[in-house]
């Protein structure tokens, strides 16, 4: 079976029965994963996921602990949330203790517990999105190897008798957190580690389609950029580190999932993977610009969003660019907001950055509601992933070398193919 082909072309709106998105089902496996996840099943109006939200864990506690957090704001119930949307795997109930080789073992023995709720819950589904925390051990260790599995589809892997037919060709992104730096130097060992194997498999092919990359430290950074208020939600309670952080991920996701519905011309899950791959590029990220007005010239638009993106990098790097421009549906009719527009302002940012021959695509989508502003958002995929290593390498080789001091030999051997994959993945995106 060809691993890497996609399912059918995803339409906009106005060509598929009236429906105004892609479907997308998120599965989050482990805590950092789950805390991103569950604000989907905060919001009433959910375009694109409704409902299709699955939180995965070895251990419960810290599902519980994801949803008494956020409980007052749920738009479920918590007894149907747990019945419907939760589910523990590998008999454990505290957890592997960020050991990432302990949770994909896990997943290995129990993988028909795990695959249970995706099946029940977000078969049908489009496209699959995981969230994950690249630094933990549940969801860094699980995810790599679900995609593996989820990829092969009915003919192969554990999913071949489990009545998994719509997982035929299925596009399967992977939205992965970086550790913040003041995390310990096993996360980010986790980290890297967990990035190779999202990448590659150990085999050296391909796993997930695409990897989306967001820094926890840059998108704190972000957050504060706008002043001490943003430590305060809307009743003045405090708003911790994760909560910033997640809540620029959702408005992009919603951003990403907006170019397949009501939009000029659509950008569909296919369209992200395919492209960067034609160059060997399977990881990205986003930058967003949020409530710009909307007679801002657009290059300069793209480039506030760029400036946000949501890991450090060269954009001139890049293999691969996209624009989502999202405007008030008035605004787009009376032509004050145009696709040509879009179309002229991404050219000119391009060049400009030396990105002229630079793959990717371009669309204007509607936005609700009576609003003024436009929202930017640019995916930007095989850029150098230098800038994000830099301060977690030295980490990484502190507890690899704790690994040789210990004779840990088999998790060292592994390690190294590893390591050595992503160290081919990169060298091929320079070449």
């Amino acid at each position: 079976m060809d691993r890497r082909k996609g399912g059918d072309r995803l339409m906009a709106a106005d060509d598929r029965d009236g429906r105004a998105y892609t479907t997308l089902g998120i599965i989050a496996v482990g805590q950092g994963g789950g805390n991103i996840a569950i604000q989907f099943l905060t919001r009433k109006d959910n375009p694109g996921i409704d409902e299709r939200v699955v939180l995965v864990n070895t251990n419960d506690t810290d599902i519980m602990r994801n949803i008494d957090r956020n409980e007052s704001d749920l738009a479920i119930d918590r007894e149907t949330l747990s019945r419907e949307h939760v589910e523990t795997f590998g008999g454990a109930s505290v957890g592997v203790g960020n050991d990432f080789f302990e949770g994909e073992r896990l997943a290995e023995e129990d993988f028909e517990t795990i695959f249970r709720p995706i099946n029940n819950k977000i078969s049908g589904s489009e496209a699959l999105m995981y969230s994950v925390a690249l630094g933990g051990g549940s969801g860094n260790g699980s995810v790599p190897y679900i995609i593996d599995q989820l990829s092969q589809g009915p003919d192969g892997g554990k999913t071949a008798d489990m009545n998994a037919a719509w997982l035929d060709g299925i596009t399967q992104f992977a939205l992965a957190a970086w550790p913040f730096d003041y995390e310990s130097a096993q996360r980010h060992y986790n980290a890297i580690c967990g990035l190779s194997r999202l990448l590659m498999r150990e085999d050296g092919e391909p796993n997930a389609d695409m990897t989306i990359l967001a820094s926890n430290t840059r998108l704190k950074e972000l957050a504060l950029q706008g002043g001490d208020d943003v430590r305060q939600d809307s009743r003045g309670d405090y708003v911790d580190d994760k909560t910033l952080v997640n809540e620029r991920i959702i408005d992009a996701i919603d951003l990403f999932i907006s170019a397949g519905r009501l939009s000029e011309s659509t950008i569909d899950v296919k369209d992200y993977v395919e492209k960067p791959q034609l160059h060997g590029a399977y990881h990205g990220t986003f930058g967003t610009a949020m409530e710009k007005p909307t007679g801002l010239d657009i290059d300069l638009a793209i480039e506030s969003a760029v400036e946000n993106a949501f890991v450090p990098l060269d954009p001139s790097t890049a293999k691969a660019a996209y624009v989502i421009v999202r405007a008030p549906e008035r605004k787009i009719q009376s032509g004050e907001v145009t696709m040509g527009r879009v179309g002229e302002g991404f050219a000119k940012w391009k060049a400009e950055n030396g990105l002229r021959g630079t793959v990717g695509m371009e669309t204007l989508a509607q936005a609700p509601g009576r609003r003024n502003s436009m929202d930017v958002l640019v995916f930007l995929a095989g850029f150098d992933l230098g800038p994000l290593f830099e301060e977690s390498w030295e980490f990484y080789e502190t507890e690899k070398e704790g690994l040789r001091r210990g004779e840990s030999t088999d998790q060292l051997a592994r390690v190294d193919r590893i390591e050595e994959n992503l160290r081919q993945y990169r060298n091929r995106l320079e070449e």
